[in-house]
């Protein structure tokens, strides 16, 4: 069965913007954590903002994400009060997901327990390599070893789902490293895996260093033998793959990106954390210490709003929906948004369509098995169609 999400998914994002130390690759709103009355001002402010926040829910929560930043940098102490005063009073389902990043070399066995506690259904950890020379190149604090003490700390506490996030084509990395990363992933037995091609983001050091000749970045064909041994070893271990860059176990798929990439709706708290709700999308400051400075002062922490049209939503919806092995309904989405594809993409869907890169039947959209392994190719097709439409 395809996966799904109810129409009425509301998902809640709240973002920690602290890290131990920002990865070289990183343009993530995170900041390293100075003077600890930056958090506590910080949980403050959050506490204020999902209260008021809260009086415009109508329905409860089905997915729960708590991001950064490293959730985990903060104490345990700091991450139940968290949950207590701004995330368990919205009203939730008996089922709702809720997840927690956490990442090596932040986790405690106290960290573990005190989210099995809260209670966290899953938590996904940033593991990103498992080889040394590339963990420091990407300006990550832990260790190797370190990820599977702390799979095994989370499992010891009785944390029921574990994701690893991974990324590959690193510079100088090659597909032999690539695998044998993948390899030691898969041997902690994880309910869940992410694998994103790393995208390097400008004013970021690591851009830097390769737009000045000292990193290489993997070639095409190179890059090409990383996804397949991706969708090799993701069928050895049990894991199937839903979506571009995301594979799991039957029933362990991520609902709250589900969400997101099935145009569901969703509240995010905290800075530069983003809302989608009602057809109207809005964006917090970035900075943690205007966040909280202007929440706590009962100033408007948004800083852009925005009423997203009918073609910009099912646009929108396109980009997203394709991203899952088993697309979306086109045609309920038509129906919501109020206009149809063909007349905002007629030509490239049509051609897209004829050439056997994308497929539907019964109002379904989806790439076919010969697109989807050049998922992000097709993606950047519809997106230029997308923007020289102007979604207007």
């Amino acid at each position: 069965m395809p996966v799904q999400a109810p129409p009425d998914h509301l998902g809640l994002y709240v973002h920690v913007p602290f890290c131990a130390r920002k990865c070289r690759y990183c343009d993530f709103p995170s900041q390293p954590v100075g003077d600890r009355r930056v958090v506590e001002r910080y949980l403050r402010a959050l506490r204020r903002e999902a209260d008021l926040r809260r009086r415009e829910i109508d329905r409860p929560l089905h997915s729960i994400y708590l991001g950064g930043g490293t959730p985990t940098l903060l104490t345990p102490a700091e991450l139940t009060r968290l949950w207590e005063e701004a995330i368990e009073p919205f009203p939730r389902l008996p089922e709702t997901e809720i997840t927690v990043e956490a990442n090596p070399g932040t986790l405690t066995a106290e960290h573990a327990a005190a989210l099995a506690a809260l209670p966290v259904t899953r938590v996904s950890m940033g593991a990103q390599s498992f080889d040394p020379a590339e963990l420091t190149m990407l300006g990550r604090i832990h260790a190797p070893e370190e990820i599977a003490e702390s799979a095994a700390l989370l499992r010891a506490a009785g944390i029921p789902r574990l994701n690893l996030d991974l990324i590959y084509a690193l510079p100088g990395q090659t597909a032999a490293r690539w695998d044998a990363t993948l390899r030691q992933a898969l041997a902690l037995r994880p309910d869940h895996l992410s694998a994103y091609a790393l995208i390097l983001e400008e004013e970021t050091p690591l851009a830097a260093e390769v737009a000045a000749g000292i990193w290489d970045m993997p070639g095409e064909e190179e890059e090409t033998a990383m996804a397949a041994a991706t969708a090799e070893r993701l069928d050895e271990h049990g894991l199937t793959r839903y979506e571009v860059s995301n594979a799991a176990r039957p029933g362990a798929e991520c609902r709250h990106n589900v969400g997101y990439w099935l145009g569901r709706e969703y509240l995010g708290l905290g800075p530069s954390a983003v809302s989608a709700i009602d057809g109207v999308r809005w964006r917090n400051v970035e900075d943690a210490v205007e966040y909280s400075a202007r929440v706590l002062e009962k100033v408007p922490a948004v800083c852009y709003a925005e009423r997203l049209s009918g073609a910009e939503r099912l646009l929108e919806r396109v980009m997203l929906g394709l991203r899952l092995r088993d697309g979306f309904h086109l045609a309920a989405a038509e129906d919501e948004c109020g206009c149809m594809l063909a007349a905002l993409a007629g030509e490239a869907l049509t051609r897209l369509i004829a050439e056997g890169w994308l497929e539907g039947d019964g109002g379904w959209l989806r790439l076919s098995p010969v697109g989807y392994p050049v998922a992000n190719r097709i993606l950047t097709e519809l997106r230029m169609t997308r923007d020289n439409q102007g979604a207007s």
